[in-house]
């Protein structure tokens, strides 16, 4: 177990995401507040609890999410959990809003976490397939959980985490047939593919990439035609659930929150005629949807640039599965935020929206180590640990800052690391909760306010030992030659009963 670099990032990444405790913003409290309902209540009327967000729809007179059900639903098994084996009350009605409740905590960790630290591990294994050795395919895991925005959404009641690992755990699905049960394999892909728009409707375009995948897979004989009936089937299963929310909720299978928004901002945006809002392609947010302080995709995630040559090698390599779903996943997620009208994510760390895409971007990054040599690999290092330290830094000041300021890390997280006053829009404290402030508060009271960020220290440690421990007994071992197995998803792969 301990030379399986798998299991080191899912441990380094759950640990990790563990320490934080973020307080709400809108976004999460919209989702939370539905799966407190269903499981304290048993309904997914939000009355008594519309005090704590304004991400929220009102129909009839009556209080309801403005979120899609999937990421509530999914929360509400983490939730029921810790409130049974902790002795958790349930959440309070008729409250004003509350910026921390215990059950956030185990809620989130339960499912952005698990999810987070899961999309870890399933990128380790694919780097595997795709070449890597097991240092390598534990910086490809680890990069992502650490050193782009993921850290961030990970320690986050928002739907993305959960949305990524759905849709990457249904390509790898598809891509990996060739490891046995090919039905049942289908079958769950069309799950996941499908319930990723549950939880998110405007990954939508992603979900339909999938099924062309599978049906290019179904042209190109590398697949039984049978697999495309058992996709579709379990595409069904989500989508009637999503259907029968709606018709609980309000009425009408073709409804849904997004419709009946209770906050003028956003009644501005969505509508029946277009819920998700979406307008023509602003083209002036290109650059900064790619680069700079603000939301740029490549000052936030690093380790992303790999992708664009990992592409190449993908393509030389004829790995065309991998090469161009991943390629066509990023642009449609790309260009959606480009078409959106609130397109900088709101109060947030990077280039929110585009979070989804990150793990597809990692594809390419892992194929781009598996072809490059030992300065290949040391310069994805440094990029990783430029971008896990801008993650920490985001972290250790609560991971919201508002769409309002240029220039993010200069203007706000600095300052409030180096002790300056704090804004006056600022709601929360200097620094997020944390494991070591929660169980030490009267020691780090003591301490100078700008001094209290050595807080974070014992998780930089601790995740500094964890992952030379992983490296150290990770290595790989002696191989011994034999015919060579045909790699997942390659074109030797093909459908067997």
């Amino acid at each position: 177990m301990l030379r399986r670099p798998e299991a080191w990032v899912f441990v380094i990444l759950l640990g990790s995401y563990a320490f934080f405790w973020h307080a709400r913003d809108w976004n999460s409290a919209s989702r939370l507040m539905l799966t407190y309902s269903i499981v304290d209540r048993g309904t997914v009327l939000l009355d008594g609890l519309d005090q704590q967000t304004g991400d929220i729809a009102k129909f009839h007179g009556r209080y309801y999410s403005d979120k899609l059900p999937g990421y509530s639903l999914l929360a509400t098994l983490p939730y029921a959990l810790a409130k049974t084996g902790l002795g958790l009350p349930p959440h309070p009605r008729n409250v004003a809003g509350l910026a921390y409740w215990p059950a956030d905590y185990w809620t989130t960790l339960g499912t952005s976490g698990l999810f987070s630290a899961l999309s870890g591990v399933l990128l380790t294994i694919l780097a595997r397939d795709l070449g890597c050795g097991p240092r390598r395919s534990l910086l490809v895991g680890l990069s992502y959980g650490l050193a782009t925005p993921a850290y961030a959404y990970a320690t986050m009641s928002h739907g993305h985490q959960a949305t990524a690992f759905a849709l990457l755990a249904s390509f790898a699905l598809l891509w990996r047939e060739g490891q046995g049960r090919p039905a049942l394999r289908a079958f769950f892909a069309g799950v996941l593919a499908a319930y990723a728009a549950v939880i998110e409707l405007q990954v939508g375009p992603v979900s339909a990439i999938l099924g062309f995948y599978l049906l290019a897979l179904v042209l190109a004989r590398k697949r039984k035609p049978a697999r495309l009936g058992e996709f579709a089937v379990g595409a069904s299963l989500p989508t009637l659930l999503l259907l029968g929310y709606n018709v609980l909720a309000f009425g009408s299978p073709w409804d849904m929150g997004y419709f009946h928004h209770a906050t003028d901002a956003f009644q501005k945006v969505h509508s029946a005629e277009n819920p998700l809002g979406l307008r023509g392609f602003a083209g002036a947010h290109v650059i900064p949807l790619l680069w700079g302080g603000y939301r740029g995709l490549f000052f936030y995630a690093p380790i992303l640039i790999f992708a664009i040559p990992g592409w190449i090698v993908l393509a030389n390599r004829r790995e065309w599965g991998m090469a161009v779903v991943s390629a066509a996943t990023a642009l449609a997620i790309f260009l959606v935020n480009l078409s959106y009208p609130e397109w900088t994510g709101g109060w947030s760390t990077g280039p929110r929206l585009l979070v989804p895409l990150f793990p597809f971007a990692m594809l390419p990054v892992a194929a781009t180590l598996a072809a490059g040599g030992v300065l290949t690999t040391w310069i994805a290092v440094g990029l990783a640990l430029a971008g896990g330290v801008l993650m920490l830094l985001f972290q250790g000041i609560g991971a919201h800052v508002p769409q309002f300021i240029a220039d993010p890390l200069l203007d706000v997280v600095l300052p409030l690391w180096s002790g300056a006053d704090l804004p006056p829009w600022w709601v929360s404290g200097r620094f997020a909760r944390n494991l070591v402030g929660l169980l030490m508060p009267g020691r780090l009271a003591q301490l100078p306010e700008r001094w209290q960020g050595l807080q974070f220290a014992p998780l930089v440690v601790a995740q500094i030992l964890a992952i030379l421990g992983a490296s150290r007994l990770t290595r790989r071992p002696p191989t011994l030659k034999g015919p060579a197995d045909p790699r997942p998803g390659s074109n030797l792969g093909v459908d067997q009963e």
